[in-house]
């Protein structure tokens, strides 16, 4: 036995026309919650459907404008597996495994590491983090020599927003030539 919705979402909203292989029903382009028979029956059953239409039309834009993406281009999370921020400085590059992790992962790891007086380690591979930048970035160019892709997207990045041109062009060509 079918329910009122279902019986009201198989009939025409105006003239009550139920769907059939011979009539096949539309729904309304902009709320998808009333079906027509034909463009009459519509243009007919707009003055009722109107408000209810913008109303629900308006919570689709909603929904459609403030959903989470399934993920970035980057990927997600190796740790928790959430999408990764598109904003550089809600993630991190990891510049011992090449892996990029959300800041919340790192934050954990830090307040573990600091509750229990452990090491500074890296939250996914476990290595013992860098001490000074110079070894940071001594790694980090390790990475980029073996041609990491993550290391070199990382790097070109990170001289862009420098405003390091002409070492970002070397990188991104280096980076071009390495995906061809």
């Amino acid at each position: 036995m079918m329910s009122s919705d279902e019986a009201a979402d198989s009939c025409c909203a105006s003239c009550g026309i139920a769907e059939c292989d011979s009539t096949k029903l539309k729904k309304c382009t902009a709320c998808y919650l009333v079906r027509y028979c034909s463009v009459k029956c519509q243009r007919e059953h707009r003055p009722q459907h109107k408000k209810a239409c913008k109303k629900r039309a308006a919570e689709l834009h909603d929904e459609k404008l403030f959903r989470q993406p399934e993920s970035s281009h980057f990927g997600d999370c190796p740790i928790c597996l959430i999408p990764l921020s598109l904003d550089r400085n809600r993630r991190n590059m990891l510049n011992c495994c090449s892996n990029i992790v959300c800041d919340g992962c790192s934050y954990a790891n830090q307040k573990r590491q600091l509750e229990e007086r452990l090491d500074r380690t890296c939250p996914f591979c476990r290595k013992r983090t860098s001490d000074t930048n110079e070894e940071a970035e001594q790694r980090r160019m390790k990475r980029v020599q073996v041609n990491d892709p993550v290391a070199i997207r990382e790097f070109g990045l990170a001289r862009y927003y420098e405003q390091d041109t002409p070492v970002h062009l070397k990188i991104s060509l280096k980076r071009l030539s390495w995906e061809m």
